[in-house]
């Protein structure tokens, strides 16, 4: 073989090595990118503005981490619809579910429990109802009970019978309920209580209540939230005013709120999230609950009501809604 001849079949053999070594290089980083990237699988037990509101901070709080994606889907409070949500992301090998609400975490714990997910749950009210807390933590979105009730008494004195609605198969809403009777009895107030199963029972709920109650509460109850503004609406024509913990319905017509920032609570279950993305054992973290509370007052809707809100109440309120309409 001639020199020239040798010579080329040496620069051909070079650039296939060259060439080989990139390949290589690039298919062994794609892998590892590919590797990289953690899939966080989110459950909410129903559409509303306030676990809209959660899912949004903890995606907020990871948004900086360009490894994490998110898949979001809503069991719509049904329980057959979350197992098949559940059993999809456990088979999906998903590292890390956050479920937003009581009922789909309480799902989820089974699978937590056989270690095939690691579960952080948000918005849930009473973490002991989760029948396991394996390979479980999260942030609770109770707030003490009694400080709110204070509230109602103040801004209405004369406060004498409250109503509460309630989805007498949501574990939260049926201990919030256990716990409010014993408050509201050292209080002086009776406690009027209308169970439901479903969102076509509110209208019936709100029509028994209006005419035997001073005002309604409404607290943590995910049927009744997605009817507010319904609720609202027949409430307000006789006058009677609608209280929340729920700080993201007082926009809709409520007249006050003292609870948790859900968004916050969102941000802080992203912080729990991170701390498991770097490696640290999900056992080692215990449950959280709301790091504040925030006071939010309707004065377009005092207006309608013709109620005058204390200027006690005003100054301690973090934002007051007036529209002058």
């Amino acid at each position: 073989m001639s020199k020239g001849k040798m010579t080329l079949v040496a620069s051909i053999v070079l650039c296939g090595v060259f060439c080989w070594g990139i390949f290589l290089k690039n298919k062994n980083a794609d892998r590892s990118e590919n590797k990289a990237i953690e899939v966080i699988s989110v459950c909410k037990v129903i559409e509303h503005e306030a676990l809209d509101s959660v899912v949004r901070g903890i995606q907020d709080y990871l948004s900086g981490n360009n490894n994490v994606k998110f898949e979001v889907d809503t069991c719509q409070s049904n329980q057959a619809l979350a197992s098949q949500i559940m059993s999809k992301f456990a088979n999906s090998k998903r590292n890390i579910v956050i479920t937003v609400g009581t009922m789909p975490t309480q799902i989820a714990a089974k699978y937590a429990e056989e270690k095939r997910i690691k579960l952080i749950f948000s918005s849930v009210t009473n973490p002991s109802t989760v029948p396991s807390l394996e390979n479980t933590t999260g942030v609770s979105n109770f707030v003490a009970l009694k400080p709110q009730i204070e509230l109602f008494k103040k801004i209405q004195p004369n406060l004498r019978k409250l109503g509460i609605i309630y989805n007498t198969g949501e574990a939260n809403s049926v201990d919030i309920v256990e716990q409010l009777r014993p408050i509201t009895q050292t209080m002086g107030i009776e406690l009027v209580e209308q169970g439901i199963q479903k969102a076509s029972d509110i209208p019936q709920a709100v029509n028994a209540l209006i005419q035997n109650v001073d005002a309604i509460f409404i607290s943590n109850d995910n049927t009744a939230l997605c009817a507010i503004p319904y609720i609202v609406d027949l409430c307000s024509k006789v006058k009677i005013p609608v209280y929340v913990s729920d700080t993201d319905q007082v926009e809709k017509g409520c007249l006050a709120a003292l609870g948790p920032n859900q968004y916050e609570i969102g941000k802080q279950t992203g912080t729990i999230a991170e701390r498991i993305l770097k490696g640290q054992d999900i056992n080692s973290i215990p449950i959280e609950y709301p790091s504040s509370t925030e006071l939010l007052i309707n004065l377009d809707t005092a207006k309608k009501l013709e109620i005058t809100i204390p200027e006690e109440v005003l100054r301690l309120a973090k934002k007051v809604i007036e529209t002058g309409k």
